[in-house]
């Protein structure tokens, strides 16, 4: 799965894709309570971070993309790619 944000909604097509099942067993999974998701109007819905759970690899994603953001930020504040030397003495 590419660089996502944990609230990102996926399908039940790119769910089952990311976890390499039919949209049938998905579909079980959640059925079953097995993966997690939500139900209204009649359709699945369910998010990067249930994926990520079912997969257990819900904590290192998160580390991901924490360090993902603070990236991101750093390059906001400082866009021309300049480094900030910290403590530094010639």
């Amino acid at each position: 799965m590419e660089q996502q944000p944990p609230d990102a909604p996926l399908s039940i097509s790119e769910a089952a894709d990311e976890l390499n099942r039919s949209e049938r067993q998905v579909r079980r999974y959640l059925e079953a309570g097995k993966l997690k998701g939500s139900r209204s109007t009649g359709r699945w819905t369910l998010t990067a971070l249930d994926v990520w759970r079912f997969k257990g690899i819900e904590s290192e994603m998160l580390d991901n993309w924490r360090t993902y953001c603070i990236q991101i930020e750093a390059r906001r504040e400082n866009p021309q790619g300049q480094e900030k030397i910290a403590n530094s003495e010639y």
